[in-house]
């Protein structure tokens, strides 16, 4: 009987530590108690050692024209919403000065762009890689879906124009803010010039041994996801325990001690099982190329250099 009070008790804070979601961490004892009892939870942040899905390296080369411009198309306006206070400001006197965001503003909206995980980034997890006849397609999905092996290619492709383009990226946002520069000319100067990834027209596809199905998240498969992400940065660590599988196990400890259940814990809400959920119909697809064909001339004349 004292054992199943003291269990009862233990339960009782384990599902206090369910509500906070994980945020503290629970001893190795505690947490060997209850997979004894028949309660396994999922590992979170740095215990969480699951590997990332491989890139698909066969498809970069046919949709990093794509990416770049795609990139562009979501970091142009970004761009111009940090700089508009910047460069409608007038001056009252000749010389004051006021701060405003700039370049590093854009730099570090940049920098996180192609994670996944972050706001700034979910759109590289909306991507679905499809092949129509001899080119691959980028399809935005309407909802994010788990990070497997398509979304980690278009990830690695986002980062490829990062690191190609360099602070250029950033350098040119900035100037075709200030200058007024249209979104196509955007997309020629860092994706034709800069990055120099849409150079030229990718090759046909051939024989594409991996077609991978889209696969939408749930809002609480979402949820633990993002969780996970911001335990990993800050270095924590912890497991997560279903609320419905801590409550079960209470009412089996209460059955033993003749209670029935602890009060005050009817508000605490369930954690539903996570759920997947096939690809989505109606999916807006991307050419590869840009909503309008890139020219993937590489643009060398002198007055064309000149606009920025």
């Amino acid at each position: 009987m004292a054992f199943a009070n003291t269990c009862l008790f233990f339960v009782s804070c384990c599902l206090l530590f369910a509500s906070v979601h994980a945020q503290m961490s629970m001893s190795a004892e505690e947490e060997e108690m209850l997979e004894a009892m028949g309660v396994k939870g999922q590992p979170m942040g740095r215990k969480n050692q699951e590997p990332q899905a491989e890139v698909i390296k066969g498809d970069l080369k046919h949709i990093s024209c794509g990416v770049c411009r795609k990139m562009v198309e979501l970091a142009y306006p970004r761009s111009q919403e940090i700089l508009e206070k910047r460069f409608k400001h007038k001056k009252k006197r000749a010389r004051e000065t006021v701060d405003f965001d700039g370049e590093a503003a854009i730099q570090e909206y940049v920098e996180t762009m192609c994670l996944p995980l972050k706001p700034e980034g979910e759109w590289v997890s909306k991507i679905d890689i499809v092949q129509d006849g001899t080119s691959l397609l980028l399809a935005t999905q309407p909802s994010a879906g788990h990070c497997r092996r398509e979304c980690r290619t278009v990830e690695r492709a986002c980062n490829d124009v990062l690191d190609k383009a360099d602070t250029e990226f950033t350098e040119i946002l900035f100037n075709g803010v200030r200058d007024g520069a249209t979104l196509e000319q955007m997309q020629r100067y860092i994706c034709n010039r800069a990055a120099g990834v849409c150079k030229k027209k990718p090759p046909p596809v051939k024989n594409r041994p991996f077609d991978e199905k889209f696969k939408v998240m749930t809002a609480e498969e979402k949820q633990m996801i993002e969780m996970q992400a911001n335990l990993k940065d800050s270095g924590m660590s912890g497991t997560m325990y279903r609320r419905e599988d801590l409550a079960g196990m209470m009412d089996k400890l209460g059955d033993l001690t003749g209670m029935e259940g602890m009060e005050g814990m009817e508000g605490m809400g369930e954690y539903d099982e996570l759920e997947s959920v096939g690809g989505v119909d109606g999916a807006v697809k991307d050419n590869v190329a840009g909503d309008d064909e890139p020219d993937y001339v590489d643009d060398t004349d002198e007055e064309t250099k000149a606009e920025l």
